[in-house]
């Protein structure tokens, strides 16, 4: 079961602003601070804790925090996966990639792919194998093969000034409680107007995210506000039975949407080479078998709901922040189907990271 294999991981991450926003050299652009977090994410409240410090928004430099979920988690100084191997691997197709836009029927990894597999967009072939990966069995309503080569996300492109991106806001780790517990009826996260106090330690912009109103903005398509697009991850099994999405340099929109950055943001920067302002929307479904886990390093903001409950709560702009579910912990039935949407935003230009790793097989999008 090698090469590419279907909605299996998927990296999520950027750097941002002050501890929130790194350069693509891992270093923040303003502050430090260092820490670790733990999030529980069973039915009760989230609690975390945390060390660290962070300056002005400067320069500086900033290093990872961590955050677990059940027993996994990953190394905060190499993102590799806990089973060890191949640090990161990477593929895109579809409307967007995760670098430039394609402008050519095949796709290769990126710098970081360590398979070096060449992928077909059109069939999703893996052409060094000349076989399409269908597993996952049959769809259960049309009797059609499931196909787990990729993930089809949704994107939303936002301007530098929007209230919430820009880079005037900053963090030293993560920033749980930002978010509700429970997803909302329509499949979103619910913004909490009353979040609980930040982890011992935590320095940072307050608040977070400015209001209801502007975290709407997020994850619902509005005219002038941002602009949606379609795109798709091409997930690889990196190693067996372990299936990762990775990306250094996560830039899926640039040259798309409002175009790049050449508009100052807040913090008087432009960046003509990319668009760094957007969010990433997941939907899609699993099989729960127990051992499966679901991993995260990267940031910014980043939550991922199972079963319509809050598993990981990475919430708020940070350096890079490790995140592991242990799915054996959520109280699922073995073999039963459920749900996972995740929600990722990018809100500083000026350094871009995404890494998921998990021992999922297949994702079937919802």
């Amino acid at each position: 079961m090698g090469g590419s294999k279907g909605l299996c991981a998927v990296y999520f991450g950027a750097w941002a602003g002050l501890c929130g926003c790194g350069d693509d050299n891992g270093q923040s652009s303003g502050g430090t601070g260092t820490g670790t977090v733990t999030v529980s994410t069973t039915d009760g409240p989230v609690t975390a804790s945390s060390t660290g410090s962070a300056s002005a928004p400067t320069e500086g430099s900033a290093t990872g925090t961590s955050a677990t979920v059940g027993s996994d988690s990953m190394d905060a100084d190499t993102n590799a996966p806990t089973t060890g191997g191949p640090t990161s691997a990477s593929a895109t197709t579809g409307t967007v990639s995760d670098s430039e836009p394609q402008t050519s029927g095949t796709t290769t990894a990126d710098t970081g792919d360590s398979t070096g597999l060449v992928v077909d967009t059109t069939t999703g072939m893996d052409t060094t194998s000349g076989t399409t990966d269908t597993t996952g069995g049959g769809d259960q309503t049309t009797g059609e093969p499931v196909v787990c080569d990729s993930l089809p996300v949704v994107y939303r492109d936002f301007k530098p000034l929007h209230t919430d991106f820009g880079c005037h806001m900053y963090g030293n780790g993560a920033r749980p409680g930002l978010v509700m517990q429970n997803i909302g009826g329509d499949s979103k996260p619910v913004y909490n107007p009353n979040p609980p106090p930040p982890p011992n330690g935590w320095n940072g912009s307050v608040p977070q995210i400015t209001s209801a109103n502007s975290y709407s903005d997020w994850y619902n398509t509005k005219d002038g506000i941002n602009i949606e697009i379609a795109g798709e991850l091409m997930l690889m099994e990196i190693m067996p039975g372990i299936y990762s999405f990775s990306s250094n340099n996560f830039y899926p929109l640039t040259g798309m949407g409002f175009g790049n950055n050449v508009t100052p943001n807040w913090a008087n920067e432009v960046y003509p080479d990319k668009n760094g302002a957007f969010t990433t929307e997941i939907h899609t479904k699993f099989i729960y078998e127990k051992g499966q886990t679901f991993n995260f390093s990267g940031d910014d903001d980043v939550w991922v709901f199972i079963n319509g409950k809050l598993a990981m709560d990475l919430g708020g702009l940070h350096g890079p922040v490790n995140g592991a579910i242990n799915l054996d912990t959520l109280g699922l039935v073995e073999g039963m189907e459920y749900p996972l949407d995740a929600f990722h935003a990018e809100r500083c230009d000026s350094g871009s990271n995404f890494r998921i790793d998990t021992s999922i097989s297949c994702f079937v999008p919802q």
